[in-house]
This record gives structure tokens, sequence and C-alpha cells, in this order.
């Protein structure tokens, strides 16, 4: 008989990210993870028999190294002896840092434990990617340690719009980690991010570094008025961040008309709108 369930794995944005170390074979983190309102939808199923996993993705897409596939893979070394194939809905775009392919395969962990009953370690977790255990946590909003798999949800002091703006270009995230080993980072104060909502991204030198195009991103966010723009994840996306709505749908208006006929890729994610009190 075959079961299914299916998840929505959701974007993310890191308006903080510091760099605090390297721990065994990854790179150790102090970042702001924020949901974006964009998300794939992953259908898993799940029959008895000899273990054989399949993906499929609505694009067509075909991944060298599947992190989907590896999610899968970790459970059955968790214990999951079962075969399960997914179908992933393809929304969220590759290389821009928003999590395209945690977020599908987070969204495959918890179908698949809707489906087994299981819960799954921190390792498991930590082993799929950085972002994947918050954007299966369902926080709007939260602070990450270590390698993204210590979660501490978080309110800001105020309520943030954000813009998102790329361009064509892809980013590798094995490759910009590998600059930043070597050319290190502006530095930056996630503490000091939480108090001012002030953003900044240890990334974006080594990021830019490997693709200097990335910035045109950055001019378009400035040029639309944004006044704090930082690169999110390891690129090679960019947001700017408003504080109250009028603000915010003035200068994403501003926005569209610069990235029209620039092959830029924007987002409006001001639905997420993330709730904040007043200090």
């Amino acid at each position: 008989m075959e079961l299914t369930a299916t998840r929505f794995g959701y974007a993310k944005v890191n308006p903080a990210l510091r760099i605090t170390g390297i721990g065994e074979g990854y790179h150790l983190l102090d970042t702001v993870l924020l949901r974006a309102p964009l998300y794939d939808a992953v259908t898993v199923s799940v029959s008895d028999g000899a273990v054989s996993n399949r993906v499929e993705y609505s694009d067509g897409s075909v991944y060298a190294d599947d992190n989907v596939l590896k999610a899968l893979r970790l459970l059955s070394d968790e214990g999951v002896k079962r075969s399960f194939s997914v179908k992933v809905t393809k929304n969220i775009p590759e290389g821009k840092g928003l999590g395209a392919s945690s977020a599908a395969a987070a969204a495959a962990v918890r179908a698949v434990e809707d489906l087994t009953g299981r819960s799954f370690t921190d390792e498991t977790w930590l082993r799929i990617g950085a972002d994947a255990k918050f954007q299966a946590s369902g926080m709007p909003a939260a602070r990450a340690y270590g390698a993204g798999e210590k979660l501490t949800e978080w309110l800001p002091k105020r309520r943030i719009y954000v813009a998102f703006a790329a361009t064509d270009i892809r980013s590798d995230t094995a490759k910009i980690f590998a600059a930043y080993d070597v050319l290190g980072g502006a530095g930056g104060d996630t503490g000091k991010f939480v108090r001012d909502l002030v953003p900044f991204n240890e990334l974006e030198v080594a990021a830019i570094a490997v693709n200097p195009g990335i910035t045109a991103a950055r001019r378009a966010l400035t040029g639309a008025g944004y006044e704090y723009v930082t690169m999110t994840g390891s690129g090679s996306g960019y947001i700017g961040l408003s504080f109250d709505p009028e603000t915010h749908a003035r200068r994403f208006a501003a926005l569209k008309k610069l990235a029209r006929g620039k092959r830029l890729e924007i987002y409006d994610f001001q639905g997420s709108a993330y709730d904040g009190q007043e200090s």
C-alpha cells in the first residue's frame, strides 16, 4: 500500500550572517534567518519493498548532488528502510541565497516524519544543510548557531519588510566558502543586527570576488532607495529592508522600474512583514 504526504519548503533570507569558525568539515555560523513567502511543494509517497528512492522536479531539473536524495539516504541511516518517491513543484530559484535545495529537503523530511511517525536528530538536519532545520521549523524568524542546527526563535523590535533582487548568476556555495577561507570577510556583529537591524553578510566579499556581476542587484536596491541592503546566504541574491509598508511599497515600485530590461529577478517579500514589537 502506498501512502502520501505533502509539505511546503519555504525560502529564507539572511539579513545577518557571521562566520564564527570551522567545525568538522563545515563552517560555524551566527546568523539571523527570515522565512520568505516563496515555497516549493513537496509530495512524498512511501511504499514497502526494496529501498529505492527517486525525486522528480516540475522544471525537469537534475542535480549531481541532489539534496533531497541525500536527505532520504540519511533517513535510511537512521533506520527508515522504506522506498520513497518525491515530487517537487519548484518555485524557489537556485543559487540565489534563498535556500532552495535545503527547503525541498526539509519539506521531504517533514513529509517522511508525517508518514512514519519518526522524528529525526539534529545530526541529520546538520548534514542536510545549514538552513534546513530552520526551514522545517515553521518559525517566521530565528537566530541560528553552529552549522544552523541550533535555533532560537527571534522577534524583531520593529516590523521588517523585505525586497529581493538577483542577477541571472547562480552562486556556488562551496566556491564561496572556499574563497572566504582565503579572503576572509568584512566582519559584522549579529548581536548588533538584533539590536539595531543594520544588516551585513561576512560572505559578501568572497561572493563578489567569485562573481563580480552580482553587485548589479545591490545597485538596483540602493538605486530604488533601500538604505539597508545586504547579500543573503552565499549569494547571488541581495535583500533590501524597510520598516514601514508605505516606504517599502514606494521603494519596490522604483525597483520594478530599475529591473526592467536588466535581467534582474525581483520578489516582494513584504507579505511576510516579520511582526515586531516597538521598544
